[in-house]
């Protein structure tokens, strides 16, 4: 069975998950949250390929996975005997510029989003 890694950056998304859920709707449902996103992690240590790939959803190579726990999304990566969670983000995050620097918008949707 794989180790189950969380980066640096997986953690502090983790408890900025839990702070602002704490703030808006309560410490219970926040501990709730992070429980059900810890949940839906730990199956990886049975099933490391349970995610899809990410590259199936862009045109941009990389050998991230991810899993969807609404509404946010687990990226992880297979490393020889272990899963490392890399980052998990809110759907309403750009994850192409977090995770790979590149824009999921085109230059013609930036400029008309950014009128001058």
């Amino acid at each position: 069975m794989p180790k189950l890694i969380y980066t640096p950056k997986a953690l502090d998304d983790l408890q900025g998950i839990k702070t602002y859920i704490a703030k808006q709707f309560g410490e219970k449902k926040a501990k709730a949250c992070v429980r059900e996103i810890t949940s839906t992690v730990r199956q990886l240590e049975r099933y490391p390929e349970e995610g899809p790939s990410v590259e199936d959803l862009i045109e941009y190579p990389t050998d991230y996975r991810y899993l969807v726990v609404r509404p946010n999304y687990v990226f992880y990566r297979i490393e020889k005997d272990m899963v490392k969670i890399i980052r998990i983000l809110n759907e309403k995050q750009d994850f192409l510029q977090i995770l790979f620097g590149i824009s999921s918008i085109s230059d013609e949707e930036y400029w008309n989003r950014n009128e001058w």
